[in-house]
């Protein structure tokens, strides 16, 4: 496989990640995955959004311009209110997607499976392929899910495993990166992040056979792991951006303690009990002195960056400071 196929499927694994899985022309095509974006339109996996009328201007790259009308085909007129009339290329008021089911057959074409098999289990979040018997006696249950950094889209998928009762014969694709994020309902499942597993095609998404049948999570190579909280319970050390830091006693209890509060309810006292600190004046943020920048990256909200999506107190709780 080329690295331009390899790029191409990281790329598209990162849209389906997406909230929304919508970019525009500019941002595919005119950024440092030019020649991804091209493979992807290529094999036809992405299909066209609707149209911008407002758009950054190409010539000064600040202020934002109307589209006035298209001059020929490939191009059009804008006008900005800084550098007047500009003509501009027509992918910029593209805007590429995608195609969400079409993605689902190709996956089912991949495996082998027909449609009468798959199940959708959460609105263009969850499916469940259907199951496969390479082996006599040895079935495999397939489902694809989006967005399992997400902990309520991970409980949901669990729960479905669990009523189905495919725990111990499931394989979970995602366009997530793995490792999970600590605590994740899923940790202990076979995970396989879609570019680890094949690569994507028009028709179908290629499995590479040797890995379609491995056995095990297929976790990704942890000499050197970006941020993670995996690490923290039974290693006592986190990741953050490749570093590694070690953490004392009283900060592996802190951050586990935050981890395990599921419900968002852990009060200053209570995490002050769970880490043994018998000082009046408990703070958290006091006791990663030592360490102030992996308290600082594991504080920060959800919503500000979603590398840290793990299950912890949102940071406007002023006793966590």
């Amino acid at each position: 496989m080329s690295q331009a196929q390899v790029d191409a499927t990281a790329l598209f694994c990162r849209l389906l990640d997406l909230a929304k899985p919508e970019i525009n022309g500019q941002s595919l095509l005119e950024g440092r995955d030019k020649v991804a974006a091209t493979h992807l339109l290529r094999e036809r996996v992405l299909v066209l959004g609707k149209p911008l009328d407002w758009v950054t201007c190409p010539e000064c790259g600040i202020e934002t311009a109307h589209v006035v009308r298209e001059k020929s085909p490939g191009e059009f007129i804008l006008h900005c209110p800084e550098c007047a009339d500009v003509v501009a290329p027509g992918h910029l008021r593209e805007t590429y997607k995608v195609a969400l089911q079409k993605f689902v057959s190709s996956l089912l074409n991949g495996l082998e499976l027909s449609v009468n098999g798959m199940k959708q289990i959460e609105l263009d979040l969850i499916w469940r392929l259907g199951t496969t018997e390479k082996q006599r006696g040895k079935p495999v249950t397939w489902y694809f899910a989006r967005r399992l950094h997400r902990p309520e889209i991970a409980i949901r998928l669990r729960e479905q495993i669990t009523t189905e009762r495919t725990t111990q014969s499931c394989v979970i694709l995602t366009s997530s990166e793995v490792p999970l994020p600590a605590g994740s309902a899923l940790t202990e499942f076979d995970v396989r992040p879609l570019f680890t597993v094949g690569r994507v095609g028009q028709s179908k998404f290629e499995f590479f056979p040797e890995r379609q049948s491995a056995p095990g999570p297929q976790i990704l190579d942890e000499a050197s792991p970006n941020t993670t909280l995996r690490y923290v319970r039974d290693k006592a050390k986190a990741f953050i951006d490749g570093t590694e830091y070690p953490l004392e006693p009283r900060q592996q209890k802190i951050l586990v303690a935050l981890i395990d509060d599921l419900d968002h309810e852990l009060d200053k006292e209570s995490l002050k009990t769970a880490c043994g600190s018998q000082s009046q004046r408990f703070s958290p943020s006091k006791e990663f002195e030592r360490n102030p920048e992996v308290y600082r990256a594991f504080i920060r909200y959800l919503r500000d960056d979603e590398r840290y999506a793990l299950i912890i107190p949102d940071d406007d709780r002023d006793w966590l400071h």
